[in-house]
């Protein structure tokens, strides 16, 4: 959900990002050996130190988070800081939806890129825009386009002809990796839910 997250870009600041956390804060405040995160799609604001009792760090992280966030271009200006019925900390709505936009290569066919042409990545809880790989079997097949920006992605391949799966997902794969939307070192697995593409990076344009 990170988009273009310059703050917390692998390869740039590797210790200030884990998955689908963003390092952004310090308690006791400062700017370098973040401690404190906004984690997942629901803006979890996590690691703010319980002490001192009452002195309203959680709400100063939490803004502390949301500046840089938005200075940053990771977020969009519109969150707030607010507690849920059970008293955790929450930034939110987390607009992450016009930093995803230009995300990846364009399209390169009606069959190849993303579906509907103009879809947001993650977008629509994740299933709203798909990722087309080509056809096999005369079947269209896509896989979500859900990027995480770390390596170890994986997303089911829809629309496979089953008799023929590994085929069909190596195909997927390589055209992904030929049109520029992810990276080598992908593997097709099959499991309990489905035919897998797997531990791969989306290639960030």
């Amino acid at each position: 959900w990170l988009g273009k997250c310059q703050m917390c870009m692998p390869g740039r600041h590797v210790s200030k990002f884990r998955n689908d956390e963003c390092m952004c804060a310090k308690n006791g405040g400062g700017n370098d050996n973040f401690d404190v995160s906004v984690r997942g799609r629901n803006g979890l604001v996590d690691g703010v130190s319980l002490f001192p009792l009452f002195g309203g760090q959680f709400f100063d992280r939490c803004n502390e988070c949301r500046r840089r966030m938005e200075a940053d271009g990771v977020i969009m200006p519109g969150s707030s800081c607010s507690r849920d019925i059970v008293g955790t900390m929450l930034l939110g709505p987390l607009n992450t939806d016009p930093l995803w936009k230009d995300f990846g290569p364009p399209n390169v066919s009606h069959t190849i890129g993303r579906y509907p042409a103009d879809c947001i990545p993650n977008s629509g809880g994740g299933s709203a825009c798909k990722l087309r790989c080509g056809i096999h079997n005369g079947r269209q097949m896509h896989i979500n386009y859900n990027p995480k920006i770390y390596s170890g992605e994986w997303e089911l391949v829809r629309g496979l002809d089953t008799s023929n799966w590994r085929n069909g997902c190596l195909a997927c794969g390589s055209t992904l990796e030929t049109a520029g939307f992810i990276e080598s070192g992908w593997e097709c697995t099959r499991r309990m839910n489905g035919i897998i593409l797997e531990k791969f990076q989306y290639r960030m344009q």
